[in-house]
């Protein structure tokens, strides 16, 4: 297959342009074999960028025989169309796109999210949290509260204990929203980051 500028005095240019990108990108052909690769892809995979051509995109990257099974590669082959999908290399998280080619073969980019994957997980997990606590039933809140009025007439609380066990109930609630937050700001930050076309996958 041709790459554009190739032989042609902007050829220098377009190589330059290609390698100074900061997130891998490469060429495959129809076949699934790299054709170029920029210095990024050879970064994530540890390797000389210029080996990897002539080898095929489902064994560098997933050390697989065959494509995996969501493939956005084969889509895009299949829809004559932009696809991209989200894949996991090692423990790190991927917006994977392929762009098809008019001259055949496609440009596959890796755009890394592994960050917002976390952030994900935190929220979720805090949210989980979150929805247990403050779906208590209102008889637990209520025996929380006659508790307290008990400890107060016996005695074993002060005034004051009492006082500072509501504020205390008082602040867990306003210390819960302000977390939440607090998350959303952060996953709003990280999808921020993001191009416009990859945030409107992650939010389908």
């Amino acid at each position: 297959m041709e790459i554009a500028g190739e032989g042609r005095g902007t050829g220098g240019l377009y190589e330059r342009t290609f390698q100074t990108i900061d997130h891998p990108v490469f060429v495959i052909a129809d076949d699934g074999r790299i054709v170029v690769a920029n210095r990024a892809t050879g970064e994530l995979l540890g390797q000389d960028a210029a080996g990897l051509a002539g080898r095929r995109c489902h064994e560098v990257f997933h050390g697989r025989t065959d494509f995996i099974d969501e493939c956005p590669f084969r889509r895009a082959c299949r829809s004559g169309r932009r696809e991209r999908t989200v894949v996991h290399l090692g423990p790190r998280w991927f917006v994977a796109a392929i762009e098809p080619l008019e001259t055949g073969g496609a440009v596959h980019t890796l755009l890394e999210i592994t960050r917002l994957r976390e952030t994900e997980a935190m929220l979720t997990g805090f949210l989980t949290d979150a929805v247990l606590r403050l779906a208590r039933p209102t008889g637990v809140i209520a025996e929380t509260l006659s508790s307290l009025a008990d400890d107060l007439e016996s005695g074993r609380l002060t005034p004051e204990e009492v006082a500072l066990a509501l504020r205390c109930e008082a602040a867990g609630a306003r210390g819960l929203t302000a977390t939440i937050n607090a998350l959303k700001n952060s996953v709003a930050g990280e999808m921020h980051e993001l191009p416009e076309d990859y945030r409107r996958f992650l939010l389908q």
